[in-house]
């Protein structure tokens, strides 16, 4: 199991990294839907997703070991959980910075 100055993740590395790099994908994804304002809004996007990725997976107690399970992260609950924060911290980012879900046509 991976340990961080003391404390248990409750996954290995590998899960670890596995989730790290589910959450990077739905802030790159994130990026390129719509219209955005802000060169960063994927990293903020991605650290949400990351969030709501591990606070699924490990930190809800039984109601988050359902479904299968990869070296301690439990997959669907933490597809849900980041997809679900991703998505709330993108849409407040994104109507915070006069972003939009949809593409404007730009004039020539």
């Amino acid at each position: 199991m991976l340990e961080l100055v003391g404390w248990d993740v409750g996954m290995s590395t590998v899960a670890a990294l596995l989730l790290i790099l589910g959450a990077l994908l739905i802030g790159i994804v994130s990026q390129y839907i719509g219209d955005v304002t802000v060169g960063y809004e994927w990293a903020v996007t991605g650290a949400g997703a990351l969030i709501g990725g591990y606070i699924g997976s490990e930190a809800l107690g039984t109601a988050s070991t359902w479904g299968p399970e990869f070296q301690g992260l439990y997959v669907l609950p933490a597809i849900i959980g980041a997809l679900i924060v991703g998505f709330v911290v993108d849409a407040i980012l994104r109507y915070s910075t006069e972003g939009s879900y949809v593409h404007h046509a730009q004039p020539i």
